[in-house]
């Protein structure tokens, strides 16, 4: 007996091919066949010529011929009955999965072949009656799901050689798909309901329904689709025996059911499932109550929801409650009028998906393909459903007959889109049966293009490939018509295209970087946010009408950030902010004022830290985009009747600091009225403290010190103070001893709003070792005999704060005669540089690189230093240069310690230290005075309004240079005169 020689120009791998070939012709010969080897051979050449993959077909067929266990029997029957061998082989050419399967289980293949199977259509009573039979035969849930997952590969089998041998349509395929899934999700759904059951005892007395969605709930369901569902149950309620909710039974119900949809053994896994569709999507509970979705879609429901719903069918548990359910969303499936044209939200939809999806060979999403048929379909339904019923449907073809049958579709786009639908439903078929991989694409490879080819009744590759382009040309142009959109006014070219999806990541980028942004990712990504109505940071999801307002000052928007120092920021900035707003529609109408703009943009290109109190102080932001003389005036010391202290400093300080970044107010202005923010806090916290130490009227005075002495306060600085009293007996020291303790605690202590201010009394005489409240009796005893010089330097600083006014007006007096009455020692400028040195060893940055603008020579610390000593030289004899800030000092000074010029120059170096120092901690939120490096420098600058990180840099390098030859001279000339 010898073989056929087969061409070797029928294989990818000839050798490989040959040696399966010479495998299969052994094993033929030693099963003892009763029909020769030419005949079987000859009958094999016969389907490898008319074969789409002959390489696939050959090794499947020696994979099964090695597993069955009786080969005499199976090549008799191959020779003996030639459609036994049709039906084996083509199943083998088309499909390595359907071909795993068999090798699998091979008793199957006599199953499909000496039974009617591949010739009667399955039905729903079949399917029920074989599910019914396996829980009866298998009472533990692991072995029944395994008994399932056999059931799906028999009838995945069964459904798909039926489809491959042409004795089955689309639609019969799709059907007998999606009954499958009915008919397991509804076994999965009786296992859930038994286990917890068991768990709690009982089950809720209330009907629940799982809907499909998506091609499960049309009906058409793909060999390897996800299964959509979301999960409805009617009232809620508590179990009768435990103390579980109906919520909570049916949330751990889904996650049961999902588990034995996806779970894998070894015999396999049933279905992916996919619950994101339901609403508020991955967030959102998995099972929800009538009343619950009714009230969602009702109040938040997207148009999107609208269009996925419409495909919405029962599929398992109470599908009479399931209809029920549904019937009950109808008005808002098919309402009457819309908000916004659906076209306009669909086109939107469709451009981002095309966007998402690399090359050009997807037939499903691109454009023309799967996903424009059903879009096509469902936006006119949605348009039409309201008023006409009989268009209603989940299965697409069927919509496509319904549609046309009322003059919604023309005959000829009827066909178009019938033919298409079919078509690319056919490929998407032959593309996921190969390997049973959720797959949509054309193949790049030219040998799998033809073996798809023929897979389809093609004659080759590129007849295939002119029909997919044929039919994706045609569908376009009717989705073009049927969706048309107007463009929208956009002032930025390109934003527009950006939001809808429709620009590829490379001119995306492009635009992008046109408008100074650096990460144009991220930023493409928060711009589509904007119109795709996900949520902003941890917002609320934006709805249609919000989207739409956003899409009319988008191009405003991009402009306006694009001017910002860092665009990037304050895109970020921008998507805090309206990602807190109650009602973000008004607020995108809102932007369309300028004057609104700028008071946003200007905080968004700035702050972080100002962005956030916005968005947490709902109401000052209200108040302030309804009134803009809101801004105008500082604090007038007085807060809403029961707001808490926290809340209003972080109020009050948030309309200082927002005044000045507008250029309302000058540096100087925010200082003073920072600093008269904290007295008001202190003064506050000093009568609430006494009131509860029971103390009325006590002989106590707060004094502020530092930059809080001279009314510089910047934002989140330290509070200098120091607390004397006039102690008349123990118990009266121990209670203001107590309310000084508790004061400070109070003020200091964090809550979950943050803290008020962090109190520093260790200026007091003999630091943080002796008691908090001074004596004044002592206070006064020290300063004449033991104070040092640099406690003589900082009460140039002294400020009474609150308390007792006649008290504290005697403590000034003993201060002032201490600083500027006493004769200044010997060598008193020397001690206070070699003091300044000594400050300067707290910076431990030594590279000429980093510049420490407070503590480093030539810095803040230099000009505050210089000040203090002409104030201690000649306070006496000018009283009007005591308590001044230290840029008032140095205005004030006698012209032969500094000139005009000079003092103006050191006032600028000071302003622009200042400036550094408060716009790194609003900006990039650090307590710090060391110049940053890199973006954040480079950030810096811009916000500052100098151009770049090194010409900031250049600028205090040049000014710290100049400041240190100033105070040397100045100190100089005092130690002189």
């Amino acid at each position: 007996m010898t073989a056929v020689e087969f061409p070797t120009s029928l294989f990818t791998d000839p050798s490989r091919a040959q040696r399966n070939l010479q495998s299969i012709h052994e094993m033929f010969i030693g099963s003892g066949s009763q029909f020769p080897l030419e005949e079987f051979s000859a009958a094999l050449d016969t389907h490898l010529k008319v074969s789409p993959d002959p390489d696939l077909m050959i090794t499947s067929l020696l994979r099964f011929s090695e597993s069955s266990l009786s080969k005499a029997s199976l090549f008799n029957d191959l020779v003996k009955y030639p459609v036994t061998m049709e039906v084996l082989l083509k199943i083998f050419g088309h499909s390595q999965y359907l071909a795993d399967i068999l090798v699998r289980d091979p008793e199957l293949f006599r199953w499909l072949t000496a039974s009617d199977v591949l010739m009667t259509p399955q039905t729903k009573t079949a399917l029920t009656g074989e599910v019914k039979r396996i829980e009866k035969m298998f009472a533990r849930p692991e072995k029944r799901l395994d008994a399932f997952r056999r059931l799906y590969r028999r009838e995945l089998l069964r459904i798909g050689a039926k489809d491959i041998l042409g004795n089955a349509d689309l639609t019969a395929t799709t059907r007998e798909l999606s009954l499958l899934a009915d008919a397991l999700i509804d076994a999965s759904c009786r296992m859930a309901e038994a286990a917890l059951r068991e768990k709690f005892g009982s089950a809720p007395e209330t009907p629940y329904s799982v809907i499909g969605l998506g091609k499960l709930g049309g009906g058409e369901l793909n060999y390897s689709s996800d299964i959509d569902i979301i999960f409805v149950y009617e009232d809620e309620g508590d179990l009768q025996t435990s103390k579980t909710t109906y919520h909570e039974y049916f949330n751990k119900f889904v996650e049961r059911l999902v588990q034995n949809l996806t779970h894998a053994s070894g015999e396999g896994h049933l279905y992916r499932v996919d619950t994101r569709l339901r609403p508020e999507g991955g967030m959102g509970p998995l099972a929800r109550s009538l009343q619950s979705y009714l009230l969602y879609y009702e109040s938040r429901g997207e148009l999107w929801e609208r269009q996925m719903l419409i495909k919405a069918r029962p599929v398992a548990g109470d599908l009479e409650f399931g209809e029920r359910f549904l019937k009950q969303l109808t008005p808002f499936m098919y309402p009457r009028t819309f908000f916004t044209h659906p076209s306009e939200s669909i086109t939107r939809i469709k451009a981002r998906i095309e966007a998402a999806i690399e090359g050009d060979d997807n037939i499903k999403l691109k454009a023309g393909g799967i996903r424009d048929i059903e879009f096509i379909v469902q936006a006119l339904q949605l348009l039409n459903g309201g008023k006409n019923e009989e268009v209603r449907s989940r299965n697409t073809l069927h919509s496509i007959e319904l549609l046309s049958a009322k003059g919604f579709l023309s005959p000829d786009e009827k066909l178009i889109l019938t033919d298409a639908y079919i078509f690319f439903r056919m490929v998407e078929h032959r593309l996921q049966t190969v390997l049973n991989t959720q797959t949509h694409s054309i193949p790049t490879n030219q040998q799998q293009r033809t073996a798809l080819a023929k897979r389809l009744g093609l004659s080759s590759a590129s007849e295939l490939l002119s029909r997919v382009k044929m039919y994706r040309k045609v569908v376009r142009k009717i989705f073009d018509a049927v969706l048309k959109v107007e463009s929208s006014d956009a002032a930025v070219p390109g934003i527009e295209s950006i939001m809808e999806g429709g620009m590829g990541e490379e001119e995306m980028s492009r635009v992008l970087a046109g408008l100074s942004f650096r990460d144009t990712n991220r930023a493409g990504k928060v711009l589509r946010t904007f119109t795709s109505g996900s949520g902003l940071t941890d917002g609320l999801a934006l709805d249609t009408r919000a989207r739409a307002a956003f899409r009319q000052v988008a191009g405003q928007v991009f402009q306006n950030i694009s001017l910002s120092p860092s665009p990037d920021l304050a895109l970020t900035n921008f998507s805090v902010l309206s990602g807190a707003q109650k009602f973000p529609e008004q607020f995108f109408h809102q932007l369309k004022e300028e004057s609104f703009r700028k008071l946003v943009f200007t905080i968004c290109g700035v702050s972080p830290r100002l962005v956030r109190g916005l968005a947490k102080d709902t109401q000052l932001f209200e108040l302030l985009a309804s009134n803009s003389a809101a801004l105008a005036t500082p604090w007038d010391g007085k807060g809403p009747r029961g707001m808490t202290l926290i809340a209003l400093k972080q109020r009050e300080e948030l309309r200082a600091c927002i005044r000045y970044v507008l250029g309302m107010s000058s540096f100087h202005e925010l200082t003073i009225e920072l600093s008269r923010i904290a007295d008001e806090i202190l003064a506050s916290v000093l009568r609430e403290e006494c009131k509860k130490q029971k103390v009325k009227n006590p002989p106590l005075a707060l004094f502020a010190l530092g930059k809080y002495g001279t009314r510089e306060l910047s934002v989140d600085a330290d509070l200098d103070v120091i607390f004397i009293a006039d102690k008349r007996t123990k118990a009266a020291t121990n209670k203001l001893e107590k309310v000084a303790t508790s004061m400070i605690q109070q003020l200091s202590s964090v809550s979950e709003m943050g803290r008020l201010y962090d109190l520093d009394a260790r200026l007091r005489p003999e630091g943080r070792s002796a008691p908090l409240v001074v004596d004044r009796k002592a206070y006064a005893t020290y300063l004449r005999e033991r104070a040092s010089l640099w406690e003589r330097q900082s009460l140039t600083r002294l400020r009474f704060v609150c308390g007792d006014e006649d008290l504290a007006m005697g403590v000034l007096k003993d201060v002032e005669s201490f600083v500027y009455d006493s004769p200044l020692t010997s060598g008193w400028t020397d001690q206070i540089v070699a003091m300044r040195r000594k400050v300067e060893t707290r910076s431990h940055i030594r590279s000429s690189e980093f510049l420490d603008v407070k503590l480093g020579p030539g810095g803040m610390v230099d000009v505050e230093f210089a000040a203090q000593m002409i104030q201690m030289k000649f306070g006496a004899s000018t009283p009007s240069l005591r308590g001044l800030p230290a840029t008032e000092v140095l205005a004030s000074a006698p012209s032969q310690v500094i000139s005009p010029e000079q003092a103006s120059f050191m006032q600028s170096a000071y302003q622009l230290y200042r400036s550094v120092e408060l716009m790194m901690r609003l900006v990039l939120e650090v307590r710090a005075t060391i110049l940053p490096e890199g973006e954040k420098r480079e950030l810096l600058a811009r916000t500052l309004g100098i151009r770049t990180g090194k010409d900031i840099h250049s600028q205090i390098v040049e000014s710290m240079n100049s400041v240190r030859p100033q105070f040397l001279r100045i100190v100089k000339t005092l130690s002189v005169n």
